[in-house]
C-alpha cells in the first residue's frame, strides 16, 4: 500500500536591517568682533604775519621817536653844560694864575677861535632788523586703532553607531497532510 503524503516546508527566513553610522557635526563659525577707532588729523591754520623792528637801524642813522630823541638830546645838553663849566673852571684857575709869565686872556682867546666841533660817530655795522613770524601750521595727528575679539564656539559633535538588526521574518513551518484516498486503519 502506498502511503501518499504531501509534505510542505516553510523555511524561516531571517531579516537583517542594518543602520549606518552616522556623524553629525555642528560647528557654529566663529565670531570676529572689531572695533575701530578712526584716525583723527587736526590741523589748525594761522594766517602767518611778519613784523619787522627796524627802529634801532633808524635809530643808529638819527632817525629817532620824540622820546628818545628828547632823551638824548638831554644826555647831549647835559653833557655839554658838564664840559663848558670844567673848561670855565679850568680858564679861570689860569686867570687866577697871575704869578705865572704870559698873557693868559690872549691865549684863552685864541684857543677858543679854532674850536672845531667833533664829529658824531656813526657806528658799522649797523643792527640789523629785527624779524618776529607769527602764525604757521600745527597739525596734530592721533593714529586710529583695531581691536579684534574672537569668538570660537565649540563643536558640537551627534554620532549614531552602527546598529545592525537582526529579526525572524518568517517563522518556519512543516505541514504533513495525506493526500491518497485509502486509510488503512488496522493495526
Amino acid at each position: 500500500m502506498l502511503l501518499q503524503l504531501r509534505i510542505t516546508t516553510t523555511p524561516a527566513l531571517i531579516g537583517i536591517r542594518t543602520q549606518l553610522a552616522k556623524v553629525e557635526m555642528e560647528s557654529p563659525r566663529p565670531l570676529l568682533e572689531m572695533k575701530r577707532q578712526q584716525p583723527q588729523l587736526n590741523i589748525d591754520i594761522e594766517p602767518v604775519r611778519v613784523h619787522i623792528d627796524q627802529y634801532e637801524c633808524f635809530a643808529e642813522l638819527g632817525y629817532k621817536n620824540f622820546l628818545d630823541l628828547a632823551r638824548t638830546e638831554a644826555q647831549r645838553g647835559y653833557q655839554r653844560v658838564m664840559e663848558y663849566i670844567a673848561q670855565t673852571a679850568q680858564d679861570g684857575d689860569r686867570l687866577a694864575a697871575i704869578e705865572l709869565d704870559g698873557n693868559p686872556i690872549a691865549d684863552i682867546a685864541e684857543e677858543r677861535s679854532y674850536d672845531v666841533p667833533e664829529a658824531e660817530p656813526i657806528t658799522l655795522p649797523l643792527p640789523q632788523p629785527k624779524f618776529y613770524v607769527r602764525g604757521g601750521i600745527s597739525i596734530d595727528y592721533q593714529p586710529g586703532k583695531i581691536h579684534f575679539n574672537a569668538v570660537v564656539s565649540p563643536v558640537k559633535y551627534r554620532v549614531t553607531p552602527h546598529k545592525v538588526e537582526i529579526y525572524l521574518r518568517q517563522h518556519p513551518n512543516i505541514t504533513i497532510e495525506y493526500v491518497g484516498h485509502h486509510i488503512d486503519r488496522r493495526v
